[in-house]
């Protein structure tokens, strides 16, 4: 079997003094197969991780961008990579030691590898430490349209060839949030698909304070909202109104259960225009509501089968599609 090399893209601005870069380098470097090179990213850090990185791990090649922010960070680092598969990871964030070796199977085990985002499984990590919790991978947005309901990926789980990255272009540098959200829908959009590994290679770290203050959820909504309208307009009128009524249903539903009643009605105030829901996407979101309190084993599934209600048999991934029969002559 040939080789595929990697490079591999860490992005970062303070990334020393928050105190997690070590944990994700030393990831890095217990992969069973290991990258060909790590590009650290520094955006105009001024805690002097640069410095640290260049001391602790001489291996590691040292980007500087010049402050404007992850999107344009990311853009230097494939700008800069030289080989031709790219893997990113966040700088507080851990991949097991088996990621690389098993998304590389994937890899040499596809026909038409350059058109398919490799992703991890992941499991949750907080910030204060303790055990992983597994994550239910959002498989009911792989595809599209269905992801113009929610993001399939978690960027630090994604392997995707320099040919792909160099297809769809640059990540945007204009938006706020969610460049990365906006590059996987154009992905999709654009006929790439979605393979996830078998088992969990992704530890994402979550900080709590951040991810439930109610006025930052409440603007994040709003902001994944209008990365997501230009995309609508590809589609038909009717389906664009179910995925656009489903998307709010889906965000009140988030805000009622981690930041309460003042937030969810400050949204549904802000998210004009508010279009009548239809009896088909209020069956998706019982379902869905449904699935979220399933049992795991059955949960990926029944999401599915929602997401089926709302869009069609397009939006369930192949392995869930109906079976053709064979009819006699």
């Amino acid at each position: 079997m040939s080789v595929a090399p990697v490079s591999v893209i860490i992005c970062t601005r303070n990334g020393w003094s928050r105190g997690f870069l070590d944990d994700t380098l030393q990831s890095l470097l217990a992969q069973s197969r290991p990258a060909q090179e790590i590009l650290l990213i520094d955006d105009a850090s001024s805690d002097g991780t640069a410095a640290y990185v260049r001391q602790a791990y001489p291996h590691v090649i040292i980007v500087h961008n010049a402050g404007t922010g992850l999107a344009a960070a990311r853009n230097t680092g494939v700008a800069a990579a030289r080989f031709p598969w790219v893997a990113f990871i966040d700088d507080d964030d851990i991949w097991c030691p088996g990621k690389l070796a098993e998304q590389l199977a994937q890899v040499h085990a596809s026909v038409t590898p350059d058109a398919i985002m490799y992703v991890s499984q992941v499991a949750t990590l907080n910030s204060h430490g303790g055990n992983p919790v597994a994550w239910a991978t959002p498989r009911q947005f792989a595809t599209w349209p269905a992801c113009l309901l929610g993001s399939p990926i978690q960027p630090s789980g994604v392997l995707l060839s320099k040919r792909l990255l160099s297809r769809i272009g640059p990540f945007s540098e204009q938006l706020k949030e969610g460049a990365a959200y906006d590059y996987w829908i154009r992905c999709l959009s654009a006929g790439m698909s979605i393979r996830y590994s078998s088992n969990v290679l992704l530890h994402y770290r979550q900080h709590h304070p951040q991810m439930t203050a109610p006025a930052r959820k409440f603007e994040h909504f709003l902001n994944m909202d209008a990365i997501v309208a230009p995309y609508l307009e590809q589609l038909a009128p009717a389906l664009a109104k179910r995925i656009r009524c489903a998307r709010r249903l889906n965000n009140l539903r988030s805000l009622l259960s981690h930041t309460g009643m003042r937030a969810a009605l400050r949204y549904w105030r802000a998210s004009v225009p508010r279009p009548a829901s239809s009896l088909r996407t209020l069956s998706y979101f019982l379902l869905d509501t449904i699935a979220c309190r399933a049992p795991h084993r059955i949960r990926h599934t029944l999401r599915q089968r929602a997401m089926q209600l709302l869009i069609g048999k397009e939006a369930l991934l192949p392995e869930l599609r109906p079976k053709r029969s064979g009819h006699p002559m």
